[in-house]
């Protein structure tokens, strides 16, 4: 596996991860569906699945890189995946949650590959 590759696998996961935890909050699920209040179980299930994406970072990075250099570059990876977030849901909240919904599935499954 090429660092291309890892670095892709990465900033898709945290992409995914960081969309995932701010649809957790009542003013982002708000943009999805016209409701005030993220239903109780929608905000746990986006909560531990954004969690969850969020330490996958770490698989595609401790592959390529040692560990102290992985756990810098995790941390850029999910200034990077905030940051994407928030341009997304400037842009387009609901067009935006495909395109990270998309993205943490193939990072995901290109991670298990």
């Amino acid at each position: 596996m090429t660092l291309w590759q890892s670095s892709l696998q990465a900033l898709a996961l945290s992409l995914g991860g960081m969309t995932a935890l701010a649809f957790a909050m009542d003013r982002h699920y708000a943009q999805l569906k016209p409701l005030d209040e993220v239903p109780a179980a929608h905000r746990m299930a986006l909560r531990v699945l954004g969690g969850l994406l969020l330490l996958a970072v770490w698989l595609p990075a401790i592959r390529s890189w040692s560990a102290t250099v992985s756990t810098a570059l995790v941390l850029g990876f999910w200034s990077l995946g905030a940051l994407a977030t928030v341009a997304g849901l400037s842009w387009s909240a609901r067009n935006f949650a495909v395109v990270a919904a998309v993205m943490a599935l193939l990072g995901a499954v290109s991670c298990l590959w």
